[in-house]
């Protein structure tokens, strides 16, 4: 997610904010069980892109799911503040 969030960062996220709104960070649980945050952002058609603010999109592409998808997936929480070390 950089330059959003950097690698060692420490993120504060709402658990009670699980409603997914577009352009906003969220934590979220993939159906294999591993945890990413990343930028969830709405179609104009009504689906959902999984997305990483990391410009290279060769090694972190768009993930574009329906929005029947988004329900596999488990929204932990948005981040609402970053950190990072000194």
């Amino acid at each position: 997610m950089e330059p959003t969030i950097s690698d060692g960062d420490v993120l504060l996220i709402d658990r009670a904010s699980t409603e997914p709104r577009s352009g906003k960070v969220y934590a979220i649980q993939r159906p294999d069980g591993s945890i990413s945050v990343k930028r969830l952002v709405q179609t104009f058609a009504g689906g959902w892109v999984v997305r990483s603010d990391n410009p290279d999109k060769t090694l972190y592409p768009d993930e574009p799911i329906s929005a029947d998808d988004l329900q596999q997936i488990e929204i932990i929480g948005r981040s609402v503040w970053g950190g990072g070390g000194m």
